[in-house]
């Protein structure tokens, strides 16, 4: 039988090599939003959920190999596969044609497929001259070219490929056993990955997500009752009860799913954490935040883009009431903002940063204005003469410099905005995991009182954290950088040790060993590196 390949592109990450940039990480914590928060960054690693996706909706047999070494890419070439296909994103060019170039010497009989954002580059197929180039939807794409039926019955594949790693230089995993001994909320790291779907129809010029999917946006999961039974199937065979719901960039525009997975979590009694989730601020304001707690929404992303730039996703929405009434029902917030468009200058982007800041988010994502290949932006730019395209690829991406003319930034300026931002988020609003903890604090009595069962359960469950909260806030002013820090840290521990009960000895203990062990990973991020590699996962379908 016809066997596939599919395979993300190869590690290391986070290095400058002849393949990648330091700047390329598989990790949105720490390299988006908690960048430069040193030891308090949040620590995950995230992998190729979509090509688990693809593979589970295939009818002939599929290896996933998700970050290979390059080593163990050739090894695998050897297995003798009809086809061969490699997932990429414009940055991680290089690594993509290196295993194009790879699969012809060591497996000249397979056909190779590339897909991904990486093949909006123009002139892609000359290029790296594969014989397949797949744009936009993958399963269909698969599924016609192996010969298999148009119409298929979507399956979603149970996916362990998430990993919560810790914070302070604390693996997750050691923090939960030692909670466990100590009767404290056993805080896991283990979260269920739900791809309700791919894409987004609001149509932001500088959207590759949109502009790469036909029809812009696809469901997998259409109704509330396959999200919901998804979830209880997470929980019957892995023991999961939180959740990623990724891929739908807009996952709160279709109100009927909503209004069903909230009707079957009722009637189920059940509380599932969704740890994110995706929307935009004209969709998200007209919900209940009442409602979207009841759903357990933890954390949500909306893109503010910029006060000088309204796109139509924020149109009519009041994001200060908007972010004030979610963190009021505890649901954190993302809120990302664009630098370096055109409305910026060097007298008004400070503006732009503050009335961000004003929004008071939990976590906050500072990106420049990123023209990638195959957007609308990209094409405007390009026909004015913009891009510099002396740049190479694995340069252009939105977490160090621009690689376009700006009226009024250089380069180097742009780097150097970028991280003031970032800084004055971090000195002004504190860690990001700090921001977590006041908003359920603040939130707790709300949750109580609301006379919502669903959400006297969501307040239980903060209950239940406060000794976690109280151990690493602790932990956490020791190794505050700025005793103005230090003091706002101790002023929420002593908010919540007065309705919670104060610190117990045996938690002061641990929480100075915390406290040290953050010490020595500032140490050895200073003096050697805090890159952590993905762990390679190959796995079988069909």
């Amino acid at each position: 039988m016809t066997r596939v390949l599919l395979t993300s592109v190869f590690k290391p990450c986070a290095v400058d090599n002849a393949y990648t940039r330091k700047e390329i990480v598989p990790d949105t914590f720490h390299n988006q939003l908690t960048r430069y928060q040193g030891v308090f960054s949040l620590r995950e690693r995230q992998y190729s959920h979509q090509l688990h996706i693809i593979a589970a909706n295939l009818e002939h047999p599929v290896t996933v190999l998700d970050w290979p070494t390059l080593e163990r890419y050739e090894e695998e070439l050897k297995q003798g596969y009809d086809y061969v296909g490699i997932s990429f994103i414009q940055p991680t060019f290089l690594k993509a044609k290196k295993m194009v170039e790879t699969a012809r010497e060591l497996s000249p009989r397979s056909q190779v497929i590339i897909g991904g954002f990486g093949t909006m580059i123009e002139d892609i197929e000359s290029i790296l001259a594969p014989d397949h180039v797949c744009q936009g939807e993958g399963i269909g794409f698969l599924r016609k070219l192996l010969g298999e039926p148009e119409e298929f019955c979507f399956r979603h594949p149970l996916l362990e490929t998430y990993e919560f790693l810790g914070t302070m230089g604390l693996p997750a995993r050691f923090i939960a056993s030692l909670y466990r001994i100590l009767g404290i909320y056993p805080h896991g790291n283990g979260a269920g990955v739900i791809v309700t779907g791919v894409g987004c129809a609001e149509g932001c010029d500088f959207c590759s997500s949109g502009q790469f999917f036909t029809p812009r946006r696809i469901s997998f999961l259409r109704g509330g009752a396959e999200i919901f039974h998804l979830m209880e199937r997470y929980e019957r065979e892995l023991k999961f009860k939180n959740f990623l719901l990724i891929g739908d960039e807009n996952f709160f525009s279709d109100p009927a799913r909503l209004e069903e997975l909230h009707a079957r979590l009722q009637a189920a009694k059940k509380y599932y954490p969704i740890l994110l989730s995706f929307g935009s601020a004209n969709h998200l304001s007209r919900l209940d935040p009442r409602f979207l707690s009841e759903l357990g929404i933890e954390v949500v992303w909306i893109g503010v883009e910029s006060k000088f730039r309204p796109y139509r996703k924020n149109a009519g929405a009041d994001l200060p009431r908007l972010v004030r009434e979610l963190h009021r029902y505890g649901i954190k917030t993302v809120l990302s903002s664009i630098l370096c468009f055109d409305e910026h200058t060097r007298e008004n982007i400070g503006e732009d940063i503050d009335w961000h800041l004003s929004l008071n988010p939990t976590f906050s994502q500072f990106a420049h204005i990123s023209p990638a290949q195959g957007t609308a932006l990209w094409r405007k730019y390009q026909a004015e003469g913009r891009i510099l395209n002396s740049i190479p690829l694995e340069d252009r991406h939105g977490f160090k410099q621009i690689w376009f003319k700006h009226p009024h930034f250089s380069l180097r300026e742009s780097e150097a905005v970028q991280r003031r931002a970032y800084e004055k988020d971090y000195a002004e609003l504190g860690p990001g995991f700090v921001r977590w903890i006041r908003v359920n604090y603040e939130a707790y009595p709300n949750l109580l009182d609301s006379g919502s069962e669903m959400l006297r359960r969501r307040a239980e469950a903060i209950k239940s954290h406060m000794g976690h909260y109280r151990l690493l806030l602790r932990a956490a002013e020791m190794l505050a950088p700025t005793g103005e820090m230090e003091g706002k840290i101790r002023e929420l521990r002593k908010e919540i040790e007065k309705d919670f009960g104060r610190i117990r000895i045996d938690e002061r203990v641990l929480a100075a060993a915390f406290g040290l062990l953050g010490k020595g990973q500032e140490l050895k991020t200073r003096y050697f590196s805090d890159v952590i590699q993905p762990r390679t996962i190959v796995r079988d379908y069909n």
